[in-house]
């Protein structure tokens, strides 16, 4: 098995949320074009054209923020690493991949690549993001009470460069939503996306969120860099956030970057935080560093 399989599996649970229902209607005709709609199947999803997909997200905005209601729904297809599955059930949606350290593989029985959808809950009165949303469009659903604007299916880059954009510009909340889904996006492209934001945010929040999500990429090279984050960055807590991330890793590359930054790292609150995450693992080096350490 290569190193990127033998990530931790990563089970989160974000809350669907009012507005979607998981089972379609089984009378035929359910979802009517007429005006007085509110009940909304992907069939009457508003298509929207563009050469790219930022040129259909503006034209999207555009025309929700002259509809009728004070939000409205954009969405469109993104793809996802492989070994990274949606599944949405009773209201929440969870996110499986790799498999955990005791080794206990999480095993895909289908073969089909997955269709993931990103739904941005937009605010008429200006043009910001409310809340984000991901469902698997493998699954039955419906809208209720708002218009979705569709914008096609993207490729990882194309997606990649407008959730920065949105990133960028959406409120805190958001914001973190939307790096989740940054990271589910295949390598290499996710790991460079969080690493900018986490180096170039205004907000220390949003860095410390890129990181969080880093800590849970799978290439070698955003381990690296999540160290030089926990050195060199001029804020302590991103520094200590680095840390945090490092310890959410593979043990084998965990242990030997805490152990590094525990015995090496000028300051001692950022020592402190790496000693914490190595009490957590159980690593025969760790074991070693703690003698080591009640010896002095």
């Amino acid at each position: 098995m290569n190193r990127a399989a033998a990530a931790l599996i990563v089970v989160l649970s974000i809350n669907v949320g009012a507005g979607f229902s998981r089972r379609a209607p089984t009378e035929v005709g359910a979802y009517s074009s007429t005006a007085e709609q509110e009940v909304y199947g992907p069939s009457d999803f508003v298509r929207i054209t563009g050469n790219s997909l930022q040129a259909r997200y503006d034209g999207a905005l555009a025309e929700g923020r002259r509809g009728t209601t004070e939000t409205f729904w954009i969405a469109y297809q993104f793809p996802v690493r492989p070994g990274v599955r949606v599944n949405a059930s009773d209201g929440n949606v969870n996110i499986s991949r790799g498999r955990n350290s005791d080794g206990i593989e999480w095993v895909d029985q289908t073969t089909a690549l997955q269709r993931v959808g990103l739904f941005l809950l937009m605010r008429k009165s200006d043009g910001l993001i409310e809340k984000s949303r991901i469902l698997s469009l493998d699954q039955d659903f419906r809208v209720h009470d708002r218009k979705v604007y569709w914008i096609g299916e993207s490729g990882a880059q194309e997606s990649l460069a407008l959730l920065a954009m949105l990133v960028d510009a959406a409120p805190q909340r958001a914001s973190s939503s939307l790096l989740m889904t940054l990271g589910l996006h295949p390598e290499p492209g996710a790991a460079e996306s969080l690493l900018r934001i986490a180096r170039t945010s205004s907000s220390t929040q949003v860095r410390k969120n890129a990181l969080f999500w880093l800590g849970q990429e799978l290439s070698r090279q955003a381990g690296e860099e999540l160290e030089k984050m926990a050195n060199s960055d001029p804020e302590i807590e991103i520094q200590k956030q680095a840390v945090f991330a490092i310890s959410q890793r593979n043990n084998d590359e965990a242990v030997t970057s805490l152990l590094r930054i525990a015995r090496e790292h000028p300051n001692a609150a950022v020592r402190k935080q790496a000693i914490f995450w190595l009490g957590q693992k159980r690593d025969p080096r760790v074991l070693d560093f703690f003698e080591q350490m009640l010896k002095k």
